[in-house]
């Protein structure tokens, strides 16, 4: 078995009143699955991570006092980001390219994977969610996508994502377009479509205010791209959350 760790966390004591999540940090694969089948190139594409996403984490912790927590291993391996029961939790294929170690998983395997990399993900998120008990958090989790998938474009910046805390949503959108971010609303994904899921589900069961960012990837190419997005995010939510704000659903 690889030695790799499923999860990291970073900046465990910080104190600012914001969780980061990134549930598609890393395109790793453990050694003995052979990259799944899928080639290197492949995998380091916007299939097996979310590019940039943990780059944007690091940045962000550099300029406000967050906690985060960040998978270890590839989206392809398992996706952190969906309920055991999602028919996409283990994905055969992705965006035209086959990953054929996905395509018969046995029941053994599934829970191999689940007891291996889903799993401790989501327990390091509770347990972090669990020394903030004493003050009011917000959790974030923040992902980047393809500006163009399955031959659509996606013509935008910055996705918000909710399915309940409209108002923060809204409030949250209109603070990055300021800073000149073209930002939508539940695009390229719905929150309403479950596909906020860790995000939702341990902000539900922790009874607190959740969102998720989503990031175009043309954004985060370079060192100065990410920079600038870490930048002004943290710069956003210093304005919404060091004076504290509440917000109901």
């Amino acid at each position: 078995m690889s030695t790799h760790a499923p999860v990291t966390v970073l900046n465990p004591d910080g104190r600012f009143p914001v969780v980061l999540t990134c549930e598609h940090a890393s395109y790793a694969v453990p050694t003995e699955y052979q990259n799944l089948g899928v080639s290197p190139e492949h995998i380091k594409r916007h299939i097996g991570w979310d590019i940039g996403a943990q780059a944007v984490v690091q940045e962000i912790i550099q300029h406000i006092d967050s906690p985060a927590v960040s998978s270890g291993y590839s989206r392809l391996l398992i996706d952190c980001n969906r309920d055991l029961s999602d028919h996409d939790l283990i994905i055969p294929e992705s965006d035209g390219i086959q990953v054929p170690a996905n395509r018969q998983v046995t029941n053994s395997e599934r829970q191999r994977r689940i007891a291996g990399f889903y799993n401790p993900y989501h327990a390091a998120i509770d347990h972090v969610l669990a020394q903030k008990k004493s003050q009011p958090i917000m959790l974030l989790s923040v992902h980047s996508f393809a500006p163009i998938l399955n031959e659509k474009k996606r013509p935008f910046d910055l996705g918000i994502l909710f399915d309940r805390y409209e108002d923060l949503a809204q409030e949250f959108g209109q603070r990055l377009s300021h800073n000149g971010y073209q930002v939508r609303h539940n695009e390229p994904y719905s929150g309403y479509d479950g596909l906020i899921y860790s995000a939702g589900s341990h902000g539900k069961r922790n009874d607190l205010v959740y969102l998720e960012i989503e990031m175009n990837n043309r954004l985060l190419l370079n060192p100065a791209g990410i920079a600038e997005m870490g930048q002004k995010l943290s710069q956003v939510l210093k304005d919404l959350f060091a004076p504290q704000e509440k917000y109901t659903a």
